[in-house]
């Protein structure tokens, strides 16, 4: 490796770290947080493989290992900056850790000493390059999922970077990948691009996060889809209904012990029946997430109100929530950003269409 290639990964092992320290000192840390960290390392231990050429077996093992969480640790990423709360379920972490036990699989073989046309290394390779084609398909999708004309402008600005750089990254180095193969003298250059492209990467997300939490994804969501609808007339279909009636005209969600046995009773139906309508007619994970998730888009309106007021601890007691603190971080989940970020973005915007609304 020359000396401007080994430049070029020490500034991308360099830019990687620096993010890991950034997002570990950061509180309070979101899923979204965690997750970039985490490629952030993996990036760093993938750069660095290269330069352990003589290191024990013990320390390539945890290299290939730690390394494993790159391009389908980034498709999580790009779930949650363009999905928001809940983008990100146990089933794509699934999907992305069995991609990087193949990675590691793969790897191994090579620490291992397995022959490079051995045809177990070669059909874990062809596996290897299938899934993380889908992936990072999948990751270049995020960004166009659900495009609109009607968003901000800076929004659609941020995304079309994010197309941009990303398809510039990854067939920059895919194709020089390929060259590398039949001329042994563009690995050299491979190496260099991807250096850059992983410093750029690290560096626009970064940016893509901060972008987030100015701007965050619109407070109307959809309903979680149900896994199974109660039949119209029946006596799940009535209960349900009568729950949409607590919650959406009396908005029980107002009142800070209300627990699932109160609502149960004034339902007239048992504790059991209730969280399992709950979790299986209204596709809603428990009846804390349901109840907050009402708290939660109660406040956001409050908070885009242009002449409201109210301070974020009185915005919080009148959602239900019963201190500031699990305000904020129910909030800052299913958000993005805190409650008085989010005010301000609303009031900035509506400023920017109408310089007289935010006053008026």
């Amino acid at each position: 490796m020359q000396v401007w290639q080994a430049g070029l990964t020490a500034m991308a092992v360099a830019v990687s770290l620096g993010s890991l320290a950034a997002l570990l000192r950061r509180r309070p840390r979101s899923d979204a947080d965690v997750l970039f960290a985490v490629v952030s390392a993996s990036m760093a231990l993938s750069l660095m493989a290269p330069w352990l050429g003589g290191a024990p077996g013990w320390l390539l093992w945890a290299v290939a290992i730690g390394g494993s969480a790159t391009c389908n640790g980034y498709w999580l990423v790009s779930r949650s900056l363009f999905r928001g709360e809940g983008g990100v379920r146990s089933v794509h972490v699934s999907v992305a850790a069995g991609v990087a036990v193949l990675i590691a699989a793969y790897r191994g073989s090579g620490l291992s000493g397995a022959e490079t046309g051995a045809p177990l290394l070669l059909a874990l390779g062809d596996l290897l390059g299938l899934a993380s084609s889908i992936l990072l398909g999948l990751t270049f999708l995020e960004a166009l999922r659900g495009w609109s004309p009607r968003w901000p402008a800076a929004e659609r600005r941020m995304r079309l970077a994010f197309l941009a750089l990303f398809a510039t990254t990854v067939l920059s180095t895919t194709l020089l990948g390929t060259l590398a193969q039949a001329w042994p003298a563009v690995a050299g250059l491979r190496s260099a691009v991807v250096a850059v492209a992983a410093t750029a990467m690290i560096v626009f997300t970064h940016a893509a996060f901060r972008h987030r939490r100015r701007l965050p994804l619109p407070p109307s969501k959809a309903r979680p889809a149900a896994a199974a609808p109660p039949e119209p007339g029946s006596d799940e279909a009535r209960l349900a209904e009568a729950l949409r009636y607590q919650l959406e005209m009396r908005q029980v969600f107002r009142e800070p012990e209300l627990k699932v046995a109160d609502l149960a009773r004034r339902l007239g139906t048992t504790e059991q029946r209730l969280s399992r309508l709950i979790g299986q007619a209204l596709g809603e994970r428990n009846f804390n997430q349901l109840i907050n998730r009402h708290r939660v888009a109660h406040a956001c309106r409050l908070l885009a109100e242009p002449g409201e007021a109210q301070s974020i601890l009185g915005i919080s007691a009148e959602c239900g929530f019963a201190s500031l603190g699990p305000f904020n971080r129910a909030f800052k989940a299913a958000m993005g950003c805190t409650p008085r970020d989010y005010r301000v973005a609303c009031r900035d915007a509506m400023a920017k269409a109408d310089p007289g609304a935010a006053t008026r």
